[in-house]
This record gives C-alpha cells, structure tokens and sequence, in this order.
C-alpha cells in the first residue's frame, strides 16, 4: 500500500487517541491529534488530489508532510480506524496550500490551529512534533470558571507541583474563540511560542511536544492540576496548593539543577 510508510506514525497517534478515550476524554468524534514528520517523509505531490488553500503562506512547513485525524474520527476506534481515521497532508512547496489523498476524509476542522503551530518545530529544534487536542472533564470545568486566565494559571501551579518540574514553557489559558477557525490558529500559536499547554477556555486543551506521547504527558498533567484545583475548591471553598515560599523553594530548587 502506498501510505505503508507511515504505518509506525500512524500507530502512535492511535495509541494515544485509544488511551485518552479510555480516560473519557473524547466523547463522540472529539479530540484530534497531529504529527508534524521529519524532513524526507513527505507524499509526493503527485499523487495528491484534494487540496485546500491557506490564509497565509506557513514557509517553515512548505513541503513538509502530517499526520493529522481526520474530520469525524472517533478516538474510540481510532485503533480499528487509523489507516484511514489518520491522513497524511502535505504543505505545498511554496507552503499556501494543503493537499492530501482524495480517498481520505478531510483533514480535522482545527487544522488551521496544528498547521500553524507546528510551524513552531524547527525554532524548537525538534525534527519532528505532535499536537494533542482532547476536551479533558476537569479543565473543561475549570475554564469555564469567570476567573481571569492569570488567577487560573498561577492557582494550577500551585497545585501540582509536577508542572513546575515537567512543564518548561508553562501553560496558558486562552478566552474562548471560533473553534476551526485560523484567526484562533493564530492566537494560540501565539501562545505556544511560550508555553507547553494551552487551554482553549470553554473547548479543550492542547499540549504540544516532540512527539505524541509527550504532549500526551503534558495534556495529562495540567488535567491532573485542574482536578485538584476543582476538589480543593469543593472541599475549602477556595484555592489552596503551595504558598509563596513553598513554590519560590521549588523554583530556586529547580533552577540549580
């Protein structure tokens, strides 16, 4: 079969999507995941018939080929699915069109969003990359809270201290926009050059990372901070997590080693 080639790439993408629909992550055809592929993996051009334009033109990813899932795709089956469930796209070499085998489904509706954030890769110097997009239970809760993003960002760091430790860039909360939409690309992509995690408030989360089981780790860890967030809510009222000398502690701990 033609698409042999990515049968490995494909398996890891499904293997994530099978493990965040066991978590009850993914209700229905939510959630998407990406897979930026290192140079010389490509589909020739040639044997691409669908295509679409791009708003703008995405140099760092012209030629360039993902693995995205495709528009409808249950994660629950996306086991069973993944030949066809995940697609392979290519960024033109001018890099202001997409185009993908005709007997694929459309790309996810949020590829405006992975396209322009993985963009981000090469400055990261990651050969290679992934994007995962799931609508876990506890931050969809949290950030559906009238809190501004600050209070909720600097409380979830607080509560787990794992973020201070795995998560580099940070995370960031995102006021809620069009889903699909390039304009809300744009907006976090924005925010990845500086973050790790980004939550769309009222929608879902992404994590972005080096390939998909790290950004699956990333997803993992500001859900288990929100669960936390939400049970010390309901069990005191407020916010508690670490004080200002117990993270300060952490942070200079962290920054010696």
């Amino acid at each position: 079969m033609a698409h042999d080639l990515f049968r490995d790439h494909k398996l890891e993408i499904a293997r994530v999507a099978h493990h965040l629909a066991a978590m009850g992550w993914c209700e229905g055809n939510a959630g998407n995941i990406s897979m930026l592929l290192p140079r010389g993996e490509y589909t020739p051009e040639d044997n691409l018939q669908a295509s679409m334009p791009l708003p703008e033109q995405l140099r760092p990813l012209a030629g360039r080929t993902i693995l995205i899932t495709t528009s409808g795709s249950r994660f629950r089956r996306m086991m069973l699915d993944r030949e066809s469930a995940i697609v392979p796209v290519t960024v033109s070499r001018f890099g202001n069109s997409i185009l993908w085998p005709q007997e694929f489904k459309r790309p996810s509706s949020e590829i405006s969003t992975h396209l322009q954030v993985l963009a981000l890769a090469e400055a990261r110097g990651w050969p290679a990359a992934s994007i995962v997009h799931t609508h876990s239970t506890s931050m969809l809760a949290l950030s559906s809270s009238d809190l501004p993003g600050e209070t909720l960002e600097d409380a979830m760091w607080r509560a787990h201290p794992e973020l201070s430790q795995l998560l580099d860039r940070g995370l960031h909360f995102l006021d809620f926009q069009t889903p699909g939409t390039w304009e809300l690309g744009r907006s976090t992509a924005e925010l990845f050059a500086h973050s790790d995690v980004v939550i769309w408030r009222k929608h879902g989360i992404l994590a972005f990372g080096p390939d998909p089981e790290a950004a699956c780790d990333f997803v993992e860890l500001a859900e288990k901070a929100a669960v936390l967030l939400l049970m010390e809510m309901n069990a005191f009222g407020r916010f508690q997590g670490l004080k200002d000398r117990e993270l300060k502690v952490l942070r200079d701990d962290l920054a010696r080693e």
